[in-house]
């Protein structure tokens, strides 16, 4: 089988579109890392998976797609039916694109047999491996074509809600469009004690860097706004280049009145709605940050949350954590190009910021002796 032909398409062809990819991976496999927009119709599941690849080392290519076929014999039709449904589903023009590891048995077979019951589908050449090599070579080698405007501001100023509201307001901008690019919400983390709370999921590293890349390799707009993040969001990396744009920025100080923050932080992470694991994990969190902090400090803060009072633990946190410490990392020494004042409508901010960023944008393409930064 292995010498039949079968139609296929490189991995960075199917990432420019035109493609529904059915990665056909187990679902261990595809949780690990996948194309975005993939849909996972595993040819195997994971004990499959593991009990053929057993097979190979043992037996070698024969023995190994003997046994897959038996494996899969007695769910075959229903699986093609499936699929085939999925392909006389896309818009006139898009195909299949079948996708497993690295382009081989498993996409190749797939695709035959689609072809038994008429539906042309390709494979996409090295499979899952090539898609990571190319999101991984374009992040190494993105460099920002547009001006960068780099977010900096205290805990619970708004800088998201900014970064949200210019996404709302964008396409309606006749003037620079903003292209606004949540980090945060891409890794599905806040970046901060609190980060991972109150969040959909939990995203790993190579959805990361897959969503970021799709993010990234097209602009959206006239100039880039990003959030000062540091090298990691959580557990995750951030890419050294984005790293470099975030650093090299014109850097924007957001600002918000401390009750209006306490406010603010309350409403995005919810804490009376936390589950035992979100409790526990805030603890933990809690424990990690002690050292700096006073015993009596933290003794008052878990007091408090027992309590239920979370204005005061927001608030304590503020004051005796966040605040010194984000000053000595991003303020201190840091030559703004804006000072901007959230208000209580992000709408009304966006507007704002849109207008000063106009203003810098046009005060600096007048002097030729500043390029993008």
């Amino acid at each position: 089988m292995t010498d039949l032909q079968v139609p296929s398409v490189g991995a960075a062809d199917v990432m420019e579109g035109g493609f529904q990819v059915v990665d056909v991976r187990s679902p261990g496999e595809f949780a690990d890392g996948h194309m975005p927009g993939a849909v996972n119709m595993p040819f195997l599941d994971d004990l499959q998976r593991e009990a053929v690849g057993i097979a190979y080392r043992q037996g070698g290519s024969p023995r190994a797609r003997l046994l897959a076929m038996e494996l899969v014999a007695a769910g075959l039709p229903e699986y093609l039916r499936s699929l085939a449904e999925l392909a006389r589903s896309q818009p006139r023009g898009r195909r299949v694109a079948v996708m497993c590891r690295r382009g081989g048995e498993r996409s190749r077979n797939v695709v035959l047999l689609l072809a038994l019951i008429g539906v042309h589908a390709v494979r996409v050449t090295g499979g899952y491996q090539a898609h990571r090599r190319e999101v991984l070579a374009g992040l190494d080698r993105w460099r920002p074509t547009v001006p960068v405007f780099t977010l900096h501001g205290q805990t619970g100023v708004g800088k998201s809600s900014l970064l949200r509201a210019l996404e709302v307001i964008a396409p309606t901008m006749r003037g620079p469009r903003p292209w606004p690019l949540d980090l945060e919400a891409v890794a599905q983390h806040r970046g901060s004690l609190l980060g991972g709370l109150n969040q959909s999921g939990k995203r790993c590293q190579k959805d990361f860097d897959a969503l970021l890349w799709d993010a990234l390799r097209r602009p959206r707009g006239d100039y880039l706004v990003l959030e000062g993040e540091g090298s990691k969001i959580g557990r995750l990396c951030v890419p050294s280049s984005v790293a470099c744009a975030i650093r090299s920025g014109r850097p924007v100080l957001v600002t918000a009145p401390l009750p209006a923050r306490v406010e603010r932080i309350l409403q995005e992470y919810d804490p009376s709605g936390w589950g035992e694991e979100d409790v526990e994990r805030f603890r933990q969190g809690l424990r990690l940050v002690a050292a700096r902090l006073s015993r009596e400090t933290v003794r008052s803060l878990e007091t408090a949350f027992d309590d239920g009072r979370f204005t005061d633990v927001v608030e304590g946190l503020l004051v005796e954590y966040y605040d010194s410490l984000y000053q000595r990392s991003s303020v201190e020494g840091r030559d703004f190009v804006l000072r901007f004042a959230s208000g209580a409508d992000p709408i009304e901010d966006a507007r704002r910021f849109a207008r000063s960023a106009a203003r810098l944008i046009r005060e600096v393409s007048s002097d030729p002796r500043v390029g993008y930064r």
